[in-house]
């Protein structure tokens, strides 16, 4: 599902912005049409004009936030550099787009809790392109001996995805429980790499 829509236009950007934080905490069943018309301060009708549609609109917000990361990954993955560091600057990177996108993860928890039609055609393509980065990186530093070669690549990228991504998904769980520091996603998703790089290093 690739969604056009003409960027360009003020009036549009003011409903994809509007409507981020809208489907992020409440998802898209939650959220009428009049609502994120009201949020973005415009007629009703240019909702459907623009987007063909709330499900459109919803479409093109996750497919624009999941964007941003994979092509972040395209840059990594030419970038002529060991493939641990290629994980390294992915872990950067990541707190880097969640810092940008502040209501991604939310919109990725719900999809994976309430999968709308959007999970397969735009969730599972992006995880799919981030598991074959680092699968093909944890591969890469099995075959040059930097790894442990007992590992299974796609297991480990999928175990690595998942740590990487609880680290931003439960920073409200963790309130309370972690100290206070201005620097929590970055030194979390430090401490987490580490941790896991601890485990497959040879």
């Amino acid at each position: 599902m690739k969604v056009k829509v003409a960027t360009e236009k003020p009036t549009v950007n003011k409903i994809i912005e509007a409507s981020i934080p809208l489907f992020a905490t409440k998802g898209i069943d939650a959220v009428s049409v009049k609502e994120l018309a009201e949020a973005a301060g415009v007629n009703v009708a240019l909702i459907s004009y623009y987007f063909g549609g709330k499900e459109n609109l919803y479409a093109f917000v996750l497919e624009s936030q999941l964007a941003v990361l994979g092509d972040a990954i395209e840059i990594i993955r030419r970038e002529e550099i060991s493939p641990v560091m290629k994980i390294r600057r992915l872990a950067d990177t990541m707190v880097i787009v969640h810092k940008a996108n502040p209501y991604i993860d939310r919109l990725l928890y719900s999809e994976v809790i309430k999968p709308t039609k959007c999970f397969d055609t735009v969730v599972k393509k992006a995880a799919s392109g981030l598991q074959q980065f680092l699968r093909d990186c944890i591969r890469e530093a099995i075959a040059a001996g930097q790894f442990r070669s007992d590992i299974d690549p796609d297991f480990a990228a999928i175990s690595l995805i998942r740590i990487l991504n609880l680290s931003f998904i439960s920073k409200h769980l963790c309130q309370g429980m972690l100290p206070d520091r201005e620097d929590l996603a970055e030194f979390y998703v430090a401490q987490s790499l580490e941790i896991y790089l601890k485990g497959v290093i040879k």
